[in-house]
């Protein structure tokens, strides 16, 4: 297997819907379905509108098609050979005639029912920008829109990535990363960028979870892509919305805490198990803190390079 390195992929596809902006990021909290779960890709705006064409993000072949998923509805995912990525579009009303007339054949004898198609390596082949399918709100969407997400298949399984990575994307709405408030020992204290914040806790080290949310213009609320938490200049705990394990998809509640929502982001900054967003998680540092009172800072990032620092002092009440 070649390794390649992420940065070769960097604006590797182009936008599989044209005039169009984000309005779901990667990793965010669902609770559709049985089982809560992170948004594996990005969501693009169809204005309340379906059937606007789908492009395929580069040249491939098709790799397969799923028919009445309960989450994706109706998805193409299209294999690219020269890198090994996977590109999926889903929620779509109906597919271009290339891919229909297989789709057609296979409901025929099959019914109304959940179908996955596989198509043999090559035997399709797919061109960049080309349109293979409408966009709909077929499966899970509570209103039109495309989702459309990156993936790899691993000899250790199946990788999700932020698609944002890979987009030629500009996004030129403006940008607000916000903190809004934190939940710590069970008390809600709000924060604020031009005040001192003081937030109690109880314990050897805070045990904090924030409600955090990057605003996109007027009309989208996302995740911020990175949360950070340091303790007296140290970093202790963070989040990165870069990737997921195909195992990691239903453990969504390792990283929300309650009261998350589809966008309402609670996020802790802690954790008792590893996976692959929580790259730092190390509390060592104050294992025998008895001082009390801590110098604490949060700090956001987006994909577009923006940060946003919160200055916290964490205090423990006698």
């Amino acid at each position: 297997m070649v390794v390649v390195s992420l940065a070769v992929f960097s604006q590797l596809f182009q936008l599989p819907i044209k005039n169009s902006y984000i309005t779901a990021a990667f990793g965010e909290y669902r609770n559709t379905g049985p089982v809560s779960h992170f948004h594996l890709g990005i969501d693009f705006s169809t204005f309340g509108r379906t059937g606007l064409p789908v492009y395929s993000g580069g040249d491939g072949y098709l790799y397969k098609v799923w028919i009445n998923d309960n989450l994706y509805g109706n998805a193409i995912f299209i294999m690219h050979e020269d890198t090994g990525l996977i590109t999926g579009y889903a929620h779509l009303q109906s597919f271009s005639d290339k891919i229909s007339r297989y789709v057609d054949l296979v409901s025929e004898e099959f019914g109304n029912q959940r179908i996955e198609i596989l198509f043999p390596a090559g035997e399709i082949p797919i061109k960049a920008n080309e349109i293979i399918a409408n966009s709909g709100d077929t499966g899970e969407a509570t209103a039109p829109h495309l989702h459309f997400e990156v993936l790899e298949e691993t000899p250790e399984g199946q990788l999700i990535y932020d698609a944002l990575e890979f987009l030629e994307y500009q996004e030129t709405r403006s940008k607000q990363l916000e903190l809004i408030q934190i939940r710590s020992n069970n008390k809600y204290f709000d924060i604020s960028d031009n005040k001192d914040n003081i937030v109690e806790y109880a314990g050897v080290y805070p045990k904090i979870d924030v409600r955090v949310r990057q605003k996109l213009g007027d009309n989208s609320t996302i995740v911020p892509k990175k949360i950070s938490l340091y303790i007296n200049d140290i970093l202790t705990y963070k989040v990165d919305f870069s990737k997921l394990k195909e195992d990691e998809v239903y453990n969504a509640d390792t990283i929300y805490a309650y009261g998350s929502t589809a966008s309402v982001y609670w996020i802790k900054m802690y954790s008792d198990y590893n996976m692959t967003p929580i790259v730092v998680n190390d509390f060592s540092a104050f294992s025998h803190n008895t001082s009390g009172d801590l110098r604490g800072k949060v700090v956001l990032e987006d994909f577009w390079g923006n940060e946003k620092v919160y200055n916290i002092k964490f205090v423990r009440p006698y």
